[in-house]
């Protein structure tokens, strides 16, 4: 899922995660945050707290939903550490 500021300068990526195995993950989500075209950060987070975030951008901040991003994206295990 995209999220677009009222602005559209700032967008919020969220993918389902794939592992090398081929399994999505029902835990955890891939977060890209992009700024004018540029990505800003990369970063897991858990599906409650992503449900939670997208909430809070759409109903408090005025964020629209501007795409579906149904492709899974790999697993990285060096970002995971932050999860």
């Amino acid at each position: 899922m995209q999220l677009t500021s009222p602005t559209g300068h700032l967008t919020v990526d969220f993918y389902e995660v794939q592992y090398a195995n081929g399994d999505v993950s029902e835990r955890i989500a891939l977060k890209v945050v992009t700024l004018n075209g540029g990505t800003k950060s990369k970063s897991y987070v858990r599906i409650k707290d992503l449900k939670r975030e997208v909430w809070s951008r759409v109903h408090t901040y005025g964020y629209k939903q501007t795409r579906i991003n149904t492709v899974p994206q790999l697993f990285n295990s060096a970002m995971a550490l932050a999860c």
